[in-house]
């Protein structure tokens, strides 16, 4: 009966609310969609990517090349980043960045086990993700030789036109619209509970706990 109960009220108080729990999503579903189309940057990424070769070894030493190989793959994922080589690409484009605002929008990665380490660059413009992608794998080529003396490193893909990454119209849009709909549905429930109007007969004998003699219509 109490469980019976309990969901008439909640069933209720969502009709009651229905214009609140539809509007309001719609709301921050327009909102978000205004935001994310004329308010928020768009950025572009693209990727470039490297590899650790080696040169012909005997087979009885392969495998011991093949292991310094990746053990050398993190240490080369610092170098891209360092200074010296973000800096050389800084003073090698056209439109200046300094070292530290091309280290927030290079990132350097690479699967386990892989001797292929991927170079993306996120950026306002699309051409610009692909130039500062090439231009960091270039010079990272160039300078590896000269910092640890090894010619093992060779450029795998170039980068090509960026793809745009952010913002996401449909995941803000889902967001806002889960939002909307969750704050409606809470700002309901808040307004019965806090309600303790007496309503109808049944809110009398609930709350007050008299009879009911008798009931004068609503003109």
């Amino acid at each position: 009966m109490d469980k019976t109960l309990d969901l008439s009220i909640i069933f209720a108080a969502l009709k009651k609310n229905l214009k609140l729990i539809i509007g309001l999503p719609i709301l921050f579903l327009i909102i978000s969609t205004l935001i994310t189309m004329f308010l928020i940057t768009p950025k572009y990424t693209s990727s470039t990517q490297v590899i650790v070769t080696q040169k012909k070894v005997d087979q009885q030493f392969q495998a011991q090349q093949t292991q310094s190989d990746l053990q050398l793959i993190n240490t080369y994922a610092e170098v891209i980043k360092s200074p010296r080589v973000l800096d050389t690409v800084s003073e090698s484009l056209t439109h200046h960045y300094s070292g530290k605002e091309l280290a927030k929008m290079i990132s350097v990665s690479n699967k386990s086990e892989s001797k292929v380490l991927n170079i993306s660059v996120t950026s306002t413009h699309a051409n610009t993700s692909k130039t500062i992608a090439n231009t960091t794998a270039k010079v990272f080529r160039k300078e590896i030789k000269q910092i640890m003396d090894v010619d093992n490193v060779s450029v795998l893909s170039k980068a090509e036109k960026g793809e745009k990454t952010s913002p996401n119209l449909l995941i803000n849009s889902a967001i806002s619209v889960i939002l909307g709909l969750a704050l409606a549905i809470i700002f309901a429930f808040i307004k019965e509970i806090t309600d303790k109007r007496i309503k109808d007969e049944k809110d009398v004998e609930e709350y007050l706990e008299l009879p009911v003699i008798g009931v004068i219509n609503r003109f």
